[in-house]
């Protein structure tokens, strides 16, 4: 019970008149936080609309940047539209070069460089933007994350000890920072890449040790798995795991291909059912995506599913492509790509397409148009059956009539070859997070291969009769469809 009810309508009137007077900076401050915290709530579009009005109706406010800012973090992760995010970064080194936003805007500038490079130059942009942040804003809170997101491009381009030296860097002098358990996962990451599997999983374990509580955690306690699997006795050990088992009735039947996405929901293109069909880590199936004529999955540099048909490629839920040629002759109508086998979409955003009918690879840009085949004009003619990419960015493919996987970086230039020798009727291939590759041979069964294409390990038991299409999960545990048995076996 109110024992002043006078007093508190005192107190109200008093403080109506307070608020009114909030300074334009006060309002847009707190607009901005408003913004903020929705975008933590998970309502981004609320949260864009605060920083709208912050731009626009407070242009004279010291909130205008970091506004400017929260929008082109909205555009680039939210819209996926590169152009748009770039502007507004820009506007913020250029306008407002002086600001505590400045250094995040440099650093995002990297990072859309760093999304779309192919090339060693573009790479060296990305370096650049980087760098400016730790240079012109040495005390600001987006250094790590800048020399952070400076290691990922020296992996990016394959220089593995320099970004485990960086990586270490961000650890050890900014232990606090937000950046630092992901540098510390990246040293293992390195270290593995550079074969050292050992001291790989001591970093990885450290991740452990002193950020139990990051996102970081679980994929350190995942690659330390998978490296023991491969590296942690004489020789790499793989058995059946008898507790596995799928219940699909008809999605297990004429299966083409597997994968398993970031979420561990494992994939299943069935030529029976006309369907991609989704299984969660207990076995439950979820909505299939459907498919005329399924022939491949693979997945997108962000980890979503794409599921190549005959005629179309489907990426995600809902965007469904469809793809043409150039006329051959003037005056002729496009030629229609409706003999697919395989496809990808590259971490530069291309679509590579096999087409049976051309005997060839074929790349498109984000929108679709055509841009030439895969890897170059002198390509020679191949009918690839498995096209995926790894998380290093090499695009492996597998010719199937050739028994040979090929492996090559986004501008064409052939990295490495594995086969024909060793293989007799090669059907899918996977790679792992250290780039060792996995392929299924259906007289064999699954011939695992280091980065430098040696034979390392043969996976095979008496339940696999003939393996028809593989994937691996988070642990580097092999799980494969054998055709005769029509069930899919999973080897940890």
């Amino acid at each position: 019970m109110l024992r002043h009810p006078l007093l508190l309508l005192a107190l109200v009137a008093l403080a109506l008149p307070a608020a009114a007077q909030e300074t334009p900076d006060e309002q847009a401050r707190r607009l901005l936080e408003d913004g903020r915290a929705y975008r933590a709530q998970g309502k981004p579009k609320q949260a864009l609309d605060n920083f709208d009005i912050v731009v626009t109706s407070f242009p004279n406010t010291d909130s205008v940047g970091q506004a400017l800012l929260e929008i082109g973090r909205y555009r680039m992760e939210v819209e996926g539209d590169a152009e748009k995010a770039r502007a507004a970064f820009e506007t913020v080194t250029k306008q407002y070069a002086r600001s505590d936003a400045a250094p995040g805007a440099y650093h995002n500038l990297g990072l859309l460089t760093l999304q779309r490079a192919t090339t060693a130059a573009e790479i060296d942009d990305a370096l650049a933007q980087f760098a400016r942040v730790e240079t012109l804003y040495p005390r600001s809170p987006w250094v790590p994350r800048s020399l952070q997101a400076s290691a990922l491009a020296h992996r990016r381009a394959g220089r593995y000890a320099e970004a485990a030296d960086l990586n270490r860097r961000v650890s050890l002098e900014y232990p606090a920072s937000d950046a630092a358990a992901a540098a510390q996962y990246e040293i293992g990451q390195a270290l593995a890449l550079q074969g050292q599997p050992r001291l790989a999983m001591e970093e990885f374990q450290q991740v452990r040790n002193r950020f139990p509580q990051s996102p970081w955690a679980q994929p350190a306690l995942e690659r330390t798995t998978a490296l023991y699997r491969l590296f942690g006795g004489a020789k790499p050990a793989f058995a059946p795991d008898a507790s596995f088992s799928l219940a699909g009735g008809d999605a297990l039947k004429d299966v083409r291909a597997l994968a398993v996405d970031p979420g561990g929901t494992l994939w299943v293109a069935s030529d029976k059912t006309r369907s991609a069909v989704p299984f969660d880590a207990s076995g439950k199936m979820g909505p299939s995506l459907t498919a005329e004529e399924p022939r491949a999955l693979s997945l997108t540099p962000a980890g979503d599913l794409v599921l190549a048909a005959r005629s179309a490629v489907r990426l995600g839920r809902k965007d469904v492509r469809a793809f043409t040629t150039p006329p051959e002759k003037p005056g002729a109508m496009p030629k229609p790509v409706d003999k697919i086998l395989a496809a990808a979409v590259t971490p530069g955003g291309a679509l590579l397409v096999s087409d049976e009918e051309r005997e060839a690879i074929l790349r498109f840009d984000a929108k679709g148009q055509y841009l030439g085949v895969f890897p170059g004009r002198d390509a020679a003619k191949r009918k690839v059956t498995r096209i995926v990419v790894d998380g290093e960015g090499g695009i492996v493919t597998l010719d199937r009539d050739e028994k040979t996987v090929r492996v090559w970086d986004e501008t064409g230039r052939l990295l490495r070859t594995v086969g024909p020798a060793g293989f007799q009727r090669p059907a899918d291939v996977a790679v792992d997070a250290f780039r060792n590759l996995y392929v299924a041979d259906e007289e064999i069964g699954v011939l695992v291969f280091n980065p430098q294409g040696q034979p390392i390990a043969t996976i095979t038991s008496p339940e696999l009769k003939r393996p028809r299409a593989l994937a691996l999960d988070a642990t580097g545990a092999v799980l494969v469809y054998d055709d005769r048995a029509q069930r899919v076996l999973r080897y940890r």
